[in-house]
């Protein structure tokens, strides 16, 4: 910084020197930069065997309700899949059912239609 000290004097140098220390700390090399990842990996991994022992814990559980909550989850992801992929499109191919011609047929089985009404002005029904 001794170029400074002769452009700007010292007592001007030596916020810029600061500011320059400053970056120096932001600015890491690789090495340390790969030793924080390295740590930063290591709290991950233990948190993860953590969460095994949690896991561990749960499933000796006496309770059906502790021991039990993963494996409902489980069989009901399993059931959805098993409708959803599997039994759905089977009953759409085997028997496709139309909104449309439901409607149809339940209206004309209410006798809606007003054929009904007809039937009774002309004096067809008892």
């Amino acid at each position: 910084m001794g170029w400074l000290d002769k452009i700007f004097g010292g007592a001007a140098a030596a916020p810029i020197k600061a500011i320059g220390d400053i970056v120096d700390d932001i600015h890491t090399s690789d090495e340390e930069e790969l030793d924080a990842k390295l740590k930063l990996q290591k709290v991950s991994n233990s948190l993860i065997k953590l969460q095994a022992e949690i896991t561990k814990t749960e499933a000796t559980h006496r309770s059906v309700f502790v021991a039990g909550w993963r494996p409902s989850i489980g069989w009901c992801c399993a059931i959805v899949f098993l409708f959803h992929y599997v039994l759905n499109p089977i009953f759409d191919f085997a028997a496709p059912l139309d909104p449309e011609h439901i409607e149809n047929i339940a209206l004309a089985m209410m006798g809606v239609a007003g054929l009904r009404t007809v039937e009774k002005s002309k004096g067809l029904t008892r």
